[in-house]
This record gives structure tokens, C-alpha cells and sequence, in this order.
């Protein structure tokens, strides 16, 4: 286990954007009405949001974000200290999507900017790996900007009904700054013999994602409560107990295993399951952002789980956060 404590890092805003097309799985063409009608109880999942160019790049869904964060936050981009970008969908690997992006927009030479290639669990792993390097810069003033999100429709095949029904097309962007007071609590966690259970298949001309259902829930009701309950036992405490538990949208039978399996109240959990599909590493932010009181404060629990196979949870005490509501753009 990689349980570790960070100090000084606080959420001050998240800001995320997704297609506005609007996919619909009662309308799925490759299955009967009592299958669709299963499928949509068994996942939760009734829409998903598609970008509908397969050219589009991602890049112009996380500058969007990334303006609007800015304009939430009141902040100059001349603030920012770090950039990281979160995805597994990036059309060109050089050079990095944070580099391009960097450029693109503006930011100061100073800005540390990178891609993690993460996918479900990409969420946690890049807030702790951005909490870490704005804790180690040695300067009073630090902010960074945490980017997540993939165009999941480019990776599917059409035919493919244990991937096509899940997955939908979203980023988040979200601030984050240095208050010297804080700790936020982390348990990262991989299980590589997973790998195969969600994985790229070419055929010499396209990248399909391919996902075995049983094996990601298997691995998923395994591994992840244990994973939650280790951070908890470790660092929770009266004044420390999660007021929400964000749970990476994978799909509603999984959720639900999970969500008894660490005793939560279903009422500390919320889903967003029906109306967004899993949106990969953006679906805590989004969860988050969609069923949080920004006027109240208190401990969040974050959970993401999923390719590689890989599991990440986090326990943060969020307070004064803004948060943007959700742009769409037609894509």
C-alpha cells in the first residue's frame, strides 16, 4: 500500500466541460428492448455525452475548462505554477498535450506542465502528484491547474456493447493552491495483473478499447473497499469522517458493492450514472461538482478505480471551493 499524508494543498475550484450531443441507450440498435432495459438497471447508465467529429482533438475541451476555472477563481493564468493534464486520449504523444496546451494559451515560462497517462483512476493520482509538487516549490504564493478527462467515443467500436453503452466524452479542470494549513490523505494502490481487463486492441488501422466486464468488477469489488477502508483506519477520526464519498462512475452494480461493502449511507454517495455515463478520470469531478454544497465545508472521500488495473482514494477537507457549472459545446 502507498498510504501518504500531504500539507498545505487546498481544491479552491473545478470547472468542466462536455459535448453537447447526447446519446441515448434505449436508442442502441444492436440490442432488443428487454436487453437495453437490463443494461440501463444493471449499469445506471440511460445517456452518455459523444463528441461527434472524430478528429477533435481533446485540447479545445480542456482549454474551455481550463478558461473557465480561471474565470470562476478570478485568477491571472500569470499565477500558475503548474499545469498537468490527465488523459489517455491525447491525439499526439509529442509533444505532450500540456506543452501544446501551455502554448496555446499563454502561460508563463515558469509554469511546470506535463501529461500523466492515467485513466479512471487519473483523478487521485494526478491530485496527489500535483499536491506534491506545489508542497515542494519554494515560494510563499503557489497555484496549480489539474486537467482530466478523455474522448472515450474515439477508442469505441460501434458493435462493441460492453463498451459502447459505458463510456462518455468529458474533462474537468481544477484549481488548486497552497494554504499552509491543510493535510490531505492519500492510498495508491495497482494491480498489474489486471492489465487485461480493460485494454487498446488494433487491427492495423484503428485503437479499440476493449473492456471484460466480469474481470473489472471483480477486480473493482476486490480491491477498491479495501483500498478506502486502509485511508479511512489509517487517517479518519471524529472530526475527520467523510461528509461525501465521490466514487468514480464505473457503473451502478459495481458502485452499489462497493458503497455496502465500506458501509456508506447511500445518501453520502451521489451518481451520476444515468444522465453522464462513466467519463473516465473527470467522473469524481464532475460527481463532485454536480452534488456538492459549495457554501458548506467538510471531508470529501474520493475513489477512482480502473484500467491498468489501478485504485486511488483520497481524504480532503474542502472548503471555500468554487465550483462552474458544467459548460456544454457542440463538438
Amino acid at each position: 500500500m502507498a498510504l501518504s499524508k500531504v500539507k498545505g494543498i487546498k481544491i479552491s475550484g473545478v470547472a468542466s466541460v462536455l459535448p453537447f450531443h447526447k446519446e441515448d441507450n434505449m436508442q442502441l440498435s444492436n440490442l432488443d428492448l428487454n436487453q437495453k432495459e437490463e443494461l440501463i438497471k444493471h449499469t445506471g447508465i440511460r445517456f452518455r455525452h459523444v463528441v461527434k467529429k472524430k478528429d477533435q482533438s481533446i485540447k479545445i475541451l480542456f482549454e474551455k475548462a481550463i478558461n473557465k476555472l480561471l474565470e470562476t477563481l478570478g485568477w491571472d493564468k500569470g499565477s500558475i505554477d503548474i499545469l498537468l493534464i490527465v488523459s489517455q486520449t491525447v491525439q499526439s504523444p509529442i509533444p505532450s498535450l500540456a506543452c501544446q496546451i501551455h502554448g496555446e494559451m499563454d502561460f508563463s515560462s515558469n509554469v511546470l506542465a506535463y501529461d500523466i497517462n492515467s485513466g479512471c483512476s487519473g483523478f487521485v493520482y494526478g491530485l496527489h502528484t500535483a499536491s506534491q509538487l506545489l508542497s515542494s516549490l519554494d515560494q510563499e504564493n503557489k497555484r496549480a491547474i489539474l486537467c482530466c478527462g478523455d474522448i472515450s467515443s474515439h477508442l469505441t467500436e460501434e458493435s462493441d456493447m460492453a463498451v459502447k453503452p459505458i463510456f462518455s466524452d468529458a474533462v474537468s479542470a481544477i484549481g488548486l493552491e497552497y494554504d499552509g494549513n491543510s493535510e490531505s490523505y492519500f492510498n495508491l494502490e495497482t494491480f498489474g495483473k489486471g492489465q487485461k481487463a480493460i485494454s487498446l486492441e488494433s487491427n492495423g488501422t484503428d485503437n479499440w478499447m476493449r473492456m471484460d466486464g466480469i474481470d473489472v468488477f471483480n477486480y473493482a469489488v476486490k480491491y477498491v473497499p479495501n483500498n478506502i477502508k486502509m485511508l479511512l483506519n489509517k487517517y479518519s477520526n471524529e472530526e475527520k469522517t467523510p461528509k461525501m464519498y465521490v466514487l468514480h462512475q464505473a457503473n451502478l452494480l459495481i458502485n452499489k458493492s462497493i458503497m455496502k461493502a465500506i458501509g456508506a449511507e447511500e445518501s453520502k454517495v451521489p451518481n451520476t450514472l444515468y444522465d453522464y455515463g462513466n467519463t473516465a478520470s473527470a467522473s469524481i469531478p464532475i460527481t463532485f461538482s454536480l452534488n456538492w454544497d459549495s457554501k458548506k465545508s467538510g471531508w470529501v472521500l474520493f475513489s477512482g478505480f480502473g484500467v491498468g488495473f489501478s485504485v486511488a482514494s483520497a481524504l480532503v477537507k474542502i472548503e471555500g471551493i468554487k465550483i462552474a457549472e458544467p459548460q456544454f459545446i457542440n463538438l
